[in-house]
Parts: C-alpha cells; sequence; structure tokens
C-alpha cells in the first residue's frame, strides 16, 4: 500500500493520533465492539440497548429548542409491536420513501425508545460486529473504520510475526497477519477473543523481554562474592533501638545471601509507607562495607539525601563508618574533599541525588547500589553509577507495594522482597474526607492540634494559579492562610520551584519545630520524616493517585502521635467520593496499590521511566495475570537458549527496539 492510497483528509486524521507511517497504524487498536443484532422484543427491559427494525407509521415532527437543539420523534410498528421513537438532534431525519428504519438505542419501557443511532439500511445489512476507536476531536467513528480497513487490507499480509513460531505454535496463536485482521475486521465475538488472547501474549512477551534486557545490561554475568562476618551484622542489629519486624529479618537474610553469592544482586524491596525499608537498606550496605567495600544510596530529592544521612549516622554512631552526602547544591570545596574521599576509600556510604552518577566521581571500590524510589531515576542513570565499581550488587526500594507474584512478573529479571507488616507501635493514620474543597470547616481543629504542638502540612496540587485547570495552587492558598492565621502559625511554603538551598532551609526549620505549617506540593512525598507533623490538609485530593495520595499521608503521624489526614474535595459524582473513600477505609498500601493499578494502569502506579512499562493496548495485568506470568517464564528461556536461531532474531529485534527506546528513556 502506497501513502497516496490514503486521501489528504485521512493522513490529516491520522495526524491527530500522531501517526506518520502506515506501519505505525496496525498499533491503533480499537478500545471496544459494538455488536449489532436484532433484539428480543419478547424480553425487553427498561434501560437496556434494543435494536429493531420496523416501518415508521406515523408523520416524522421535530420540535426545536433551546439553541440548536431539538427531538424528532415518530412511531414505527415490527411484526410484533409499536414503538414511539425519539432522536435528540437530528432534525434532517425524515422517513425513507418505502418507510423502513432500523433504530438502535435505549429502551425506557412502556413502548418508548430513545434512539442512539437510526439507519435506512434493513437490520440485515447491519447486523455484525463493528470497532470502536478512540476518537479526537471532529472525528466519526466511520471516519476511522473507513481508514482502518483500507489499510488492513492493503497491508497485512505483509506483516511478519513478532512471537517466535515454537511459542506461537505451543500457544496455539493466531499469525499476527490474522490477529490484526480479526482485530479490526471481526465476522464474530470469536474473532476478538482469539485474537486477544494472540495480542495480549505479544504485547506482554515484548514488555518481558524489554525488561529483562535493560536488567541483565545492569548486572551481567557473575562477581566476586562479598565476605562479612554475619555474627558482626547480627551483633549490629541487636544494637538498634528497635526491633526488627518479621518481614525485615526476612528481607534482611534474603539480601545478605545475595551479596554473598557470586551472581549480582538485582532485588527489588518494597514496602508499604512506614514499614522499616530504609533500615533495611542501611544492614544491607553495612554488610558491604564489613566486606571492604563502598556502598552508594540514591535518593530522588536532597531533603531525604540530608534525612538519610542523619539517619545513617546515628545507626553507625559507634562504628568507625564515614557517611557522608552529595548534591548539587554543596560548594565547590566540599564536593572536592567528598570526590577525594569516595576515590581514596575514606567515606565508606554516600547518599546523593542524581549528582552521584556525573563523569567526574569515581570510587576506590564500589560494591552496593541502592535506589530509593526507583521509579524516580532513569535506567541509564542507575547503569551510570553501577558501571563505577566492578563486583556491584544492586538493591531498589519501592514503598508502592503489590502482590509479591505480580511484582515478580512486573520486575522481570528482578528479585522481590516485601515488607508486609509495619513496626510495632506505629498508629494508623486517621483519614477524614472533607466533601468541599474547603479549609474552612476544620480550620478551628487545625490551629488547636498546632496549640498542642502537632505541625501540619497543606499539599496543593499546583504551584500558581492556572487559567487551564482550575485547582487550588501553593501560592494563592498561602497567601490567604497567611491573611488569617498568620499572626498565630508560623509558616512558610514550599515547592519544586525554589532554589535547593530554600527548600532545604525551610524543611530543616520544619524539622526542628521552627515552623508550624508549610503549605506545599508533593516535593514532599517521598520519604520525609518529621516526628510532629501529624496532620494533613490536601486539597483537591481527587486529582491525585491513591497511591499517591496514601504515599503523602505516609508523611504524618510517624512519631507518637495520631495522624489525621484530611481529603478537600469538591467534585460531588459519586465515582471520586467512592475512589476517595477507599482512602478513608484502608490504611493498606497492598490493598490501595491494586485498587489504584485497575483505576489509574501501570504506567502511572510504577513509573514509566523506571521500568518501560507501558499502558498495555490490550493486557490487563490484573486479569491476565497468567499470561503474563507466563510470558516472563518465556522471555527467560529466549534469553538463555540462544543458541535457537528463532531466539537469536528474535532477541536482536528487540535489542534494536531496545536502543531505540533507551534514547528517550532519562
Amino acid at each position: 500500500m502506497k501513502k497516496s492510497d490514503l486521501t489528504q483528509r485521512q493522513w490529516e486524521i491520522l495526524a491527530m493520533y500522531d501517526i506518520s507511517q502506515l506501519s505505525e497504524c496496525l498499533r491503533l487498536y480499537p478500545f471496544r465492539y459494538e455488536v449489532i443484532q436484532k433484539s428480543d422484543e419478547i424480553a425487553l427491559l427498561p434501560n437496556t440497548n434494543v435494536t429493531l427494525e420496523g416501518i415508521i407509521t406515523s408523520a416524522v415532527s421535530t420540535v426545536r429548542y433551546q439553541r440548536n437543539r431539538s427531538v424528532t420523534r415518530f412511531t414505527m410498528c415490527t411484526e410484533h409491536d409499536c414503538y414511539t421513537i425519539s432522536a435528540f438532534n437530528r432534525p434532517w431525519f425524515k422517513a425513507s420513501p418505502e418507510g423502513r428504519v432500523t433504530v438502535i438505542g435505549r429502551y425506557e419501557g412502556k413502548g418508548k425508545i430513545t434512539a442512539a443511532n437510526l439507519y435506512f439500511k434493513s437490520l440485515a445489512e447491519l447486523t455484525g460486529v463493528y470497532p470502536v476507536y478512540p476518537l479526537k476531536e471532529g472525528v466519526k467513528q466511520t471516519d476511522m473504520r473507513k481508514i482502518m480497513q483500507k489499510i488492513i487490507i492493503n497491508t497485512v499480509d505483509s506483516v511478519p510475526d513478532e512471537v517466535p513460531e515454537s511459542l506461537r505454535n505451543k500457544y496455539r496463536l493466531l499469525h499476527r497477519k490474522e490477529a490484526l485482521r480479526k482485530l479490526h475486521l471481526p465476522k464474530s465475538l470469536t474473532d476478538v477473543s482469539e485474537t486477544a488472547r494472540t495480542l495480549k501474549y505479544e504485547e506482554f512477551l515484548r514488555f518481558q523481554m524489554s525488561l529483562l534486557l535493560k536488567n541483565r545490561s545492569l548486572g551481567v554475568g557473575s562477581k566476586i562474592y562479598k565476605e562479612f562476618n554475619r555474627t558482626e551484622i547480627e551483633n549490629f542489629i541487636h544494637k538498634l533501638p528497635f526491633p526488627l519486624t518479621a518481614d525485615q529479618q526476612i528481607a534482611v537474610s534474603e539480601i545478605l545471601d545475595d551479596m554473598s553469592s557470586t551472581k549480582p544482586m538485582m532485588r527489588l524491596l518494597q514496602g508499604d509507607v512506614g514499614s522499616g525499608k530504609t533500615i533495611v537498606g542501611a544492614i544491607a550496605m553495612f554488610a558491604a562495607v564489613k566486606a571492604g567495600y563502598q556502598a552508594a544510596m540514591m535518593a530522588p530529592t536532597e531533603i531525604l539525601v540530608s534525612q538519610h544521612v542523619l539517619s545513617l549516622r546515628k545507626f553507625f554512631l559507634d562504628s568507625d563508618t564515614r557517611v557522608e552526602g552529595l548534591t548539587s547544591s554543596l560548594s565547590q570545596i566540599e564536593k572536592t574533599r567528598i570526590l577525594s574521599g569516595l576515590s581514596d576509600g575514606s567515606i565508606d556510604m554516600i547518599i546523593g541525588t542524581h549528582a552521584l552518577f556525573q563523569s567526574g566521581i569515581e570510587f576506590k571500590q564500589l560494591g552496593l547500589v541502592i535506589t530509593d524510589e526507583q521509579h524516580r531515576f532513569g535506567v541509564n542513570q542507575r547503569r551510570a553509577l553501577i558501571e563505577k565499581g566492578a563486583d556491584v550488587d544492586v538493591l531498589t526500594m519501592s514503598a508502592t507495594p503489590i502482590p509479591r507474584t505480580l511484582a515478580a512478573a512486573l520486575f522481570a529479571d528482578m528479585d522481590v522482597s516485601t515488607i508486609a507488616t509495619m513496626p510495632s507501635g506505629r498508629m494508623k493514620v486517621q483519614t477524614i474526607l472533607i466533601e468541599e474543597n474547603s479549609i474552612k470547616s476544620i480550620l478551628d481543629d487545625v490551629l488547636k492540634e498546632i496549640a498542642e504542638g502537632n505541625q501540619v502540612y497543606v499539599v496543593c496540587p499546583a504551584i500558581e494559579e492556572s487559567d487551564a485547570l482550575q485547582m487550588r495552587n501553593v501560592t494563592d492558598i498561602y497567601r490567604s492562610l497567611e491573611k488569617v492565621i498568620g499572626k498565630k502559625v508560623r509558616m512558610a511554603m514550599l515547592h519544586g520551584q525554589l532554589r535547593s538551598e530554600q527548600k532545604e532551609k525551610i524543611m530543616n526549620d520544619f524539622h526542628q519545630g521552627h515552623l508550624d505549617l508549610i503549605v506545599t506540593t508533593t516535593v514532599i512525598e517521598v520519604g520525609v520524616h518529621v516526628e510532629n507533623a501529624n496532620i494533613m490538609i490536601i486539597y483537591d485530593a481527587y486529582r491525585f493517585g491513591l497511591s499517591q495520595l496514601h504515599q503523602l499521608r505516609g508523611r504524618i503521624g510517624r512519631g507518637s502521635k495520631q495522624g489525621i489526614c484530611y481529603l478537600l474535595s469538591g467534585q460531588t459524582d459519586e465515582e471520586s467520593k467512592q475512589r476517595l473513600l477507599t482512602l478513608v477505609l484502608s490504611n493498606d498500601g497492598f490493598d490501595i496499590a491494586m485498587k489504584d493499578l485497575s483505576l489509574r494502569g501501570p504506567g502511572d502506579l510504577l513509573g514509566k521511566r523506571q521500568s518501560g512499562l507501558p499502558h498495555f493496548i490490550l493486557g490487563d495485568i490484573l486479569a491476565d495475570q497468567n499470561i503474563l506470568l507466563t510470558a516472563k517464564e518465556d522471555a527467560k528461556f529466549i534469553l538463555d537458549n540462544q543458541q535457537y536461531t528463532e531466539y537469536q532474531e528474535f532477541v536482536k529485534k528487540m535489542m534494536v527496539i531496545n536502543n531505540d527506546l533507551n534514547q528517550g528513556v532519562d
């Protein structure tokens, strides 16, 4: 098929979908199907869809109301009954000469039908399964169907298979060209089912191969095992001011086993907010140092770097372990001092932001890399740090927990440790939904909490006012609160556009109790720990994902007092309310993450930048877990058995795709 086979208008439509090549059209999938078949008139129920063919037996009348609004009514009789048809905004509709019409719409009961579509074709001509495509403004379904029909008919026969033949035969999958034909031009719902199974597997296999290739590039081959005295590690753990939970103990054991093996560790440590992942990471760093190596931890914000440095120095107060932090805001003298300590080995542990993987930084013997909140770092960024050592183990940490089997499937070549239990004594945050986007009704309670020594986060979805998006912003909320309570409360505002030193000062002042309240964006979402911060107020709560809201409220109630999180939302629709009530009713991060996953998709939840995780077009990682897990095992088998020609070709193709994608990973 040539480009010229499509009209100028059709190319203009495809351009709206960011499509410039015919081959790209093959991934423009329908999102559902419309089935047209005759309804059983005897079984019609009110408020159900209906499709009937009949004869118009009355005059067609049109009544206009308001501006450009109208309703057209007529009576249609079938062989069994007569119906009053109402069609809105169809002023052009006139009865055909023979009076025959096919009506598709909703049966209202008592012989009344509200028409969605009217056709002068017979029902026999219309019966079938029709793809429904996502539409851009000004584009009709008929436009998209004509375009895709023309493309499929003229190009699909030349489409090669992507799945290796042995796997396609094993699972009785369709050839790709046949799957695409049935996807876009189905003759029945059976066609749709067959093609969905084929394309879901193909999609998942491509995804699993992509992850495996990326992760294996981070930890290829073998390493020298790390030798440390486990008794010394256990003594360190026993001296901690708190006991480890059972899950923490298991995670530590799994990590130490990995580090003492000859296979590079690629492990994901996942756990709910406040479950104690940081101390598990600290124990791993201690083991690396005792084995004669240096350890590096990447954190996404300078605030979190400072916090980790302070925490680790407390943990290692009784040892000669040297812990430093590296951020871009340090003075050149400080940076030079730290770089020197890393290269000569006098610094044992380094915590840093993106500054850590700059080319000028050299380690004497880097042996462990930990990424905190791993979805905030790209694959190439992690690789740049890992390649600074020869025998590097990798531990990634995530506070977005999902069931272990699903995590194992989504994170491909990584082993998974899960901390499901919370440390003893940690109270659950009380969450209250306020069904208005205003602080007025709770302001007196907030002032009372501040008077009792509690500190407050006020979270807004935006920094400044925007005409495009009507949402509460930090600047306006801060100004309005300053007018009302500024003389009673020590306040500041915090957001990502402030200079690093400004953010550091505000958070340090808040941490030390010099501020009572900060109005902030989600910059405080990750890891910030303030003992007396027990109140959080979130404006426009419906705009945030459930997991993000859970992460945010995890910043409060981290001491001995009860944390209270107020969700402010003026949205009246039931769906938004029920979604926010999930937070009111549950403090379980696993349940919340799964709910978020079903609502928002994996790309939003787990972070595209870290995993290459797409919004799967057909695959559903919840409903199709079996296919996802099967694809993971098959991807591993393919990589481990490249002596077979078909696997070699598939891996080469995937490596080309991966290299293209990696150009924009960071």
